[in-house]
């Protein structure tokens, strides 16, 4: 009765959380100008089969034979988005830190869970590196993505951390930064969207259990000193303490909280869907100098 209540209690948050995105986000797709300067690949298949997975690439024009890039994860809860919703923001910071940017699609919860969210966004950076040569990698996502940037990134510099995670697919490059734009870092298990990073193997009540850092990240901010993290988030932003929080946690965080103009709000991922204000201007560049800047 009680797990009942719980799976009606996520999916009727999931469908109300899925309504409000598009509506926010339909329009600002409809009227997004993309800067002049990028190369674009679209819709790159990377995960072939019933269901297929497809990437994008932005490169700036004047960038050749890169061997590094960013992986850019989109946000939505774990419930909703796709790539396109990023591009825009991609293609700005392709060209602030003049290297490509891949902007990935994966599985969607509750088809999915956390361990092959994660699986998925390797065999993406494999693809890449595999097909463009590249050694390096940054993450790079919004919300729920900021989230997964960064227990990608740690998770491709420790194995114990990706066995613990039920990853088993071998990343072929190591992360070496993560950015992270008004991310979420807690989780509850028993809550949307927690309730679905985990799923039940065959239809069994027994399920992969997972460690508790991949439902709050503060447990991890700790782990790895040379992971270069960069952290934006806005004064108007409903996560706002606990990103934080977070910072505060990792000794060599760079961070900026955009502050409100007028009528420039920084509202959740602001940088995201308002690339070319400001306080993103300003929220970009420190993305692309933790990245490639601070070496």
């Amino acid at each position: 009765m009680f797990d009942s209540f719980v799976r009606y209690k996520a999916e009727k948050n999931r469908l109300t959380f899925i309504r409000n995105c598009e509506g926010f986000d339909a329009p600002r797709l409809e009227n997004e100008v993309f800067p002049d300067g990028c190369k674009t690949e679209m819709d790159i298949e990377y995960k072939h089969g019933p269901q297929p997975l497809k990437l994008d690439i932005y490169t700036p024009i004047d960038c050749y034979d890169a061997k590094e890039c960013f992986i850019l994860i989109h946000g939505g809860a774990f419930v909703y988005g796709f790539k396109k919703l990023d591009q825009n923001f991609g293609m700005h910071l392709a060209l602030k830190a003049n290297i490509p940017v891949v902007n990935v699609d994966y599985t969607l919860m509750p088809d999915s869970d956390l361990s092959q969210v994660i699986n998925e966004i390797f065999t993406a950076i494999n693809f890449v590196c595999g097909r463009y040569g590249f050694k390096k990698i940054h993450t790079v996502g919004d919300s729920a993505g900021g989230f997964l940037a960064f227990l990608v990134a740690i998770a491709t510099r420790n194995r114990q951390i990706c066995q613990g995670l039920w990853v088993s697919e071998e990343p072929r490059a190591t992360a070496e930064s993560a950015g992270m734009i008004c991310p979420g870092i807690v989780n509850n298990a028993k809550e949307f969207p927690g309730y679905y990073f985990e799923k039940k193997i065959d239809n069994k009540t027994e399920q992969k259990r997972l460690p508790d850092y991949a439902y709050d990240l503060k447990l991890l901010a700790e782990s790895d000193g040379d992971l270069r993290v960069c952290v934006i988030a806005g004064e108007d932003d409903f996560l706002l303490s606990q990103n934080r929080e977070f910072k505060d946690l990792v000794s060599n965080a760079v961070y900026y909280e955009g502050r409100n103009d007028g009528e420039l709000k920084c509202h959740h991922v602001y940088p995201i869907a308002h690339p070319e204000w400001p306080q993103s201007v300003k929220a970009i560049e420190l993305l692309a100098e933790n990245a490639v800047g601070r070496r």
